[in-house]
């Protein structure tokens, strides 16, 4: 990736998820996430409180059903001439190699206090991995 789609991921605090469902229905929840060097994107499940108590989330769901994600960064602003948005094409999959998944937890905990601080990333947590193949970006993505 160029420094500065990864310098405008990076100043982003939130991004959105966009996943198929089996019946072909978009679903786009907003989500926490961290950026690695190798140009995948890691986001929990946190314990944050879900609006469904189903045992598999339907991101997870969708995700085992279809893998090809959208993650959306965008920047809004009064100033229209500070308007972005980034699309991230990509490959999503479940983190099932440990080391891999602590690597993720630990970019999670560097980049959220709230993950460091107040336990919403429980041990060994469920991690999807988005492994980017292409983006397409619009406005100024400048960080400054």
């Amino acid at each position: 990736m160029l420094k500065k789609v990864e310098e405008f991921i990076l100043s982003c605090d939130l991004a959105r998820l966009s996943t198929v469902t089996p019946t072909g229905l978009p679903h786009s929840i907003p989500i926490c996430f961290a950026l690695s060097e190798n140009d995948t994107i890691y986001t929990p499940i946190d314990s944050k409180p879900k609006a469904s108590s189903k045992k598999t989330l339907t991101r997870i769901n969708n995700i085992n059903h279809n893998d090809d994600v959208v993650v959306l960064f965008d920047r809004y602003s009064q100033d229209w001439n500070e308007l972005g948005y980034l699309m991230l094409k990509g490959k999503a999959s479940i983190v099932q190699n440990r080391c891999e998944n602590l690597d993720a937890v630990r970019l999670l905990k560097k980049r959220y206090i709230q993950y460091r601080e107040q336990n919403y990333l429980p041990d060994d947590p469920t991690v999807i991995k988005v492994k980017v193949y292409d983006y397409t970006s619009w406005g100024n993505l400048s960080s400054e």
